[in-house]
């Protein structure tokens, strides 16, 4: 591993986390295009140079606006931490090569996808249809023989994949009436064409699980109409990421089991 290397990788991360909060404050309200520059969500001053350094404005501002004095969300530091930290993992994982950096790209669109569903209750299609043509890329890939990918999938393993967390899903969400919303099942078909079958069944299974436990502390926490509010989009997001870095061994070591 190259260290040099992995600070890139950090500081790209810290820098696309940023404009990632952009993107999760902007694109619920249609407002993408609308004003270039970064501007307070409370006064809408708009914001200087120095207010707009990832991590290090926030601590320096005291988490709070320079104008207006309204608390900043704790979002904005984590969403761009917390990129920064996939990023190093991707490198850490993977090497410095396409397949990192575009491991890169797909955990910062989940990073997105999960803020909104966490805001909004939805899971916009852009989004979905950004991830799935991300997807290509892998799927492509897989016609060649040294094609820099973790796994030996046949390229049909990646067509199996949109369908295989998908379909089912699916039809949890037509026998819960709408425990499961459209969102997540679209969200999942399209990681299954980046992820192949195996490692998005992983993915799922990690997320279904994770949001199950999730759901139940704010059962407790919260009352039985908290349930009502629960997305599932963060908890399929981890999953996928967490069987994205470390699925191929996982599912080795099982196979070897048997």
């Amino acid at each position: 591993m190259n260290i040099v290397i992995g600070v890139l990788y950090a500081i790209y991360g810290l820098l696309v986390g940023s404009f990632l909060n952009v993107c999760i404050y902007r694109i619920p309200r249609h407002i993408f295009w609308r004003n270039a520059h970064s501007y307070c969500p409370n006064c809408h001053t708009e914001l200087k140079w120095y207010e707009l350094v990832p991590l290090f404005s926030y601590l320096f501002l005291g988490g709070r606006c320079r104008t207006c004095h309204e608390r900043i969300s704790l979002r904005y530091p984590l969403v761009e931490g917390g990129n920064m930290l996939l990023w190093i993992l991707a490198y850490i994982t993977f090497g410095f090569g396409w397949y990192s950096v575009a491991l890169c790209l797909l955990f910062s669109l989940l990073l997105v996808v999960s803020a909104i569903d966490l805001d909004i209750m939805e899971i916009p299609n852009g989004m979905v249809l950004t991830i799935a043509v991300l997807g290509v890329a892998p799927f492509v890939a897989s016609f060649f023989a040294d094609n820099g990918l973790p796994s030996t999938l046949p390229w049909w393993g990646y067509l199996v994949g949109v369908a295989a967390a998908s379909v089912p899903l699916f039809l949890i969400a037509l026998a819960t009436r709408g425990g499961i919303g459209g969102g997540d099942v679209k969200l999942m078909a399209a990681l299954g064409l980046f992820c192949g079958w195996r490692v998005v069944l992983l993915g799922a299974f990690f997320g279904v699980i994770l949001g199950g436990v999730m759901a139940a502390i704010l059962l407790l926490l919260f009352g039985k109409n908290r349930r009502a509010m629960m997305p599932l989009a963060p908890a399929l997001a981890l999953g996928t990421v967490v069987a994205l870095l470390w699925g191929e061994p996982i599912l080795d070591a099982i196979a070897a089991m048997f």
